[in-house]
């Protein structure tokens, strides 16, 4: 019983909007179609593929994480019913109302706009598109010198002493600092610390880093408020710019959202329009946080 109601009430969210979706599905065209690509027939009528993929499109977000064998069998119970209910509407002649003309022609305006900018903008947000944005903006960030470090953290000076003659006498920096540092962190990695860039650690350590070449290591300790240090560098470098396929989809999402607004913009310029009612900014929307 508690499943029959569950199911129930996916078809009551789903068919909101139906009314869309009635506009745009044909339910079984003159020309049969293939029996794969059926999924369910109503009074002989079949609802296909095609049809359950523009319900998904349009109801993906209610049916959220859903899994695929129980997002198709609901859309297709929404199918069946949309189907059903909409034969009865046009029995009793609701086509021929008033009101279901007017939200004919807004959902009609609505399904063109959609389409309308949803073409336009693929053809003008294409794939090099997006790559020369990123290199254009990629080029624009100013270098940023970072080093890769490794530290070994002792609690007297004369342990850092005693590990900077280990060094010179051929122990690996990586060996020592697990098996001296303090830096209970970093000593599991060989004392890594990663790339930093200046002002990213203690500064004692960083003005000692500033005055070695890679490869070599500090020739005395390095005191600091947490003990003595002996530090090693690796490597220098400028920052790398964020990787491509990591920044490319927000990237795309702002292209996108430009090149549409370019466009309405466009459009309303050699439009006559006229708005009869006051222009009123809107409250912000509430985002949680005090400002």
């Amino acid at each position: 019983m508690a499943s029959r109601i569950k199911c129930r009430g996916w078809k009551s969210r789903l068919l909101i909007g139906a009314t869309i979706l009635s506009i745009s599905l044909s339910f079984g065209p003159i020309a049969r179609a293939q029996d794969a690509d059926v999924v369910g027939r109503v009074n002989g009528l079949d609802i296909t593929a095609d049809d359950l993929s523009i319900a998904e499109q349009m109801y993906s977000q209610q049916l959220g994480q859903m899994p695929e064998d129980a997002k198709r069998s609901v859309l297709v119970d929404a199918l069946i019913e949309l189907k059903i209910v909409a034969d009865a509407a046009r029995a009793a002649n609701v086509a021929e109302q008033d009101a279901y003309k007017r939200q004919l022609a807004f959902f009609e305006a609505q399904t063109l706009r959609s389409l309308f900018l949803e073409q336009r903008v693929a053809a003008a947000v294409t794939d090099a598109t997006v790559r020369a944005a990123y290199d254009e903006e990629a080029a624009k960030i100013p270098p940023v010198l970072e080093r890769r470090l490794r530290h070994i953290l002792l609690r007297s000076e004369s342990d850092a002493l005693e590990v900077i003659g280990a060094l010179k006498g051929g122990l690996t920096f990586t060996e020592l600092a697990q098996e001296r540092s303090a830096d209970e962190v970093s000593k599991v990695n060989g004392g890594d610390l990663g790339f930093v860039a200046e002002g990213q650690v203690v500064p004692e350590i960083g003005a000692a880093a500033a005055q070695l070449q890679p490869g070599e290591f500090t020739q005395t300790p390095v005191a600091s408020a947490f003990g003595f240090h002996v530090v090693l560098l690796e490597e220098a470098r400028n920052r790398p710019a964020p990787a491509f396929d990591a920044i490319a989809p927000q990237i795309r999402q702002a292209l996108e959202a430009s090149e549409e607004r370019r466009i309405i913009s466009e459009l309303r310029g050699v439009a006559k329009v006229e708005k009869l009612v006051p222009d009123v900014t809107p409250p912000e929307a509430e985002d949680g946080h005090e400002h």
